[in-house]
């Protein structure tokens, strides 16, 4: 089933009374310790990969302005914060994101087996050999039609909390998809529902909920689905957003070419940042905003060329006070083009930026910072002495970017915008969610049916209808939905 890759399938599960009949849509708040929060956008242990970070930053533009990261039929919502990146709902994301797709199953919130309880701990990816206590049952098995709602395995806030256990994070949802192409058509995805059947879009913008963190799971592989894509949500004691809390690339690699930048900016007392940029390999393009509010949640972007090889790019900006924020804190972060392996997908010494004295961007190890007054590491200080802050961001005398030792790396990939949401045609039948059945567009994903009609009703109750035929070899395209009122209806295609 790995060629069905734009069929489009959706689950929810959310805390509190709107789940009623479904257990797994109660989570249990965490226990208050800390996540890191020192260091912003540095990978850690291998967590982001480069397309969970941009799955991420799809998120939070989605929720700078949902009124048009939205369908034609959607209902508007406010604008929300951005979320920032949570290491425990990363790995617990990718944990069900690979476990799905190693254990051969269809799209589900549980867990297809029973997990053994040190799954968080002992270093298991998700693959079955190290994640199930028993092996997974003949009704999930082999793509076979479960629904997304099903007591195969392990519930999903058990899972999430074996993962979040300790670190503060309440975990309240979830949501999962499968068969994108990537994760911006992924975000689109769950954006693009129906009014009354949109249960990813009000998660996604704290319909009923709030989430000041998030993790972005991605798997891929070639058994039920091309792509297995989830991302759980929760609040974090305590949590400071950062005014830069995310950025990527899209694509997050690729043949060389023209790609677009991201980055998130959020400063409530000052408002637009005086100069934000992205260097690339230590060059600087400037991005502008293109959507939401700079007070709240904005979305700023640009594009730029790259060829066949290992770039690294940073996003350097100054407040209106003057003072230099960056993403990530220290280093850049290192992007594949044309196919090139890589060392590292970060970089943590990176080149000094060439709008140096634009980005007010200071880097040091501790001290004054090596490159001095005057030219520095590749680009201008100021008149300041620069350096005199610890790592990228510290104080920058008084306007310039002095390289210390270390330095920042730029460079990296700019991303070509998003892809469309929209997954294959179905076969026939009622789609679920109230989307039109065959013969209409169905808004949850975009996917066109062929020769069906409308249902009528909204699906319900966290419990995931689903009606389908002739799984792979078959190649016939699955749809599941999981929303948050009370009635149901069946989903087939």
């Amino acid at each position: 089933m790995g060629g069905m890759r734009h069929v489009p399938l959706f689950l929810l599960v959310l805390s509190g009374a709107w789940c009623a009949g479904f257990a797994g849509c109660i989570g249990s708040p965490g226990e208050a310790v800390t996540e890191r929060q020192s260091a912003v956008g540095e990978p850690a242990n291998g967590f982001p990969s480069a397309l969970e970070r941009l799955g991420l930053m799809a998120i939070n533009r989605a929720r700078s302005d949902p009124q048009t990261v939205k369908g034609a039929k959607s209902t508007s919502y406010p604008a929300r914060p951005p979320v920032i990146w949570s290491a425990v709902l990363n790995q617990s994301a990718r944990f069900h994101a690979i476990s799905l797709e190693l254990s051969n199953v269809t799209l589900m919130h549980p867990s297809p087996c029973t997990l053994n309880t040190n799954v968080a701990t002992s270093g298991c990816t998700g693959d079955p050999s190290c994640a199930c206590a028993s092996a997974v049952p003949a009704t999930c098995a082999s793509c076979a039609a479960a629904g997304g709602s099903t007591t195969c395995g392990t519930d999903p806030f058990v899972r999430i909390g074996y993962f979040t256990s300790g670190s503060g994070v309440s975990a309240n949802g979830e949501v999962a998809a499968a068969g994108y192409a990537n994760p911006m058509a992924v975000v689109d995805g769950w954006m693009d529902e129906d009014a009354g059947s949109d249960g990813h879009r009000k998660n996604l913008t704290d319909q009923g909920i709030s989430s000041n963190t998030m993790g972005y799971g991605h798997s891929s592989g070639a058994n039920c689905w091309s792509t297995f894509d989830v991302s759980d949500s929760g609040k974090l004691t305590s949590a400071t957003i950062p005014k830069i809390p995310t950025a990527a690339v899209s694509p997050a690699s690729g043949a060389a070419g023209t790609f677009t930048f991201y980055a998130t900016w959020a400063d409530p007392t000052l408002g637009a940042p005086s100069s934000l940029n992205v260097v690339i390999d230590g060059v600087c393009t400037a991005l502008t905003r293109e959507i939401g509010t700079d007070t709240l949640n904005a979305t700023y972007k640009g594009t730029a060329p790259l060829t066949a090889g290992c770039h690294n790019y940073w996003i350097a900006a100054k407040d209106m006070s003057g003072a230099a924020v960056a993403y990530p804190t220290t280093g850049a972060i290192t992007v594949s083009v044309g196919g090139t392996a890589c060392s590292s997908d970060y970089l943590a010494s990176a080149p000094a930026a060439s709008c140096a004295g634009d980005g007010g961007v200071t880097t040091g190890a501790g001290g004054t910072g090596a490159g001095g007054t005057g030219v520095g590491g590749g680009g201008t200080s100021g008149t300041g002495t620069g350096g005199t802050g610890t790592g990228r961001g510290g104080s920058s005398g008084s306007g310039g970017r002095a390289t210390g030792s270390g330095g920042t790396s730029s460079g990296g990939q700019p991303g070509s915008g998003g892809t469309s949401s929209g997954g294959q045609p179905g076969s026939g039948g009622t789609s679920s969610g109230g989307q039109p059945g065959s013969g209409g567009t169905a808004d949850t994903g975009g996917s066109t049916g062929n020769g069906g009609t409308p249902g009528g009703g909204a699906s319900g109750g966290c419990a995931c209808d689903v009606g389908t035929t002739d799984l792979p070899p078959t190649g016939v395209g699955l749809f599941l939905l999981a929303a948050l009122q009370l009635r149901r209806r069946r989903a087939r295609v």
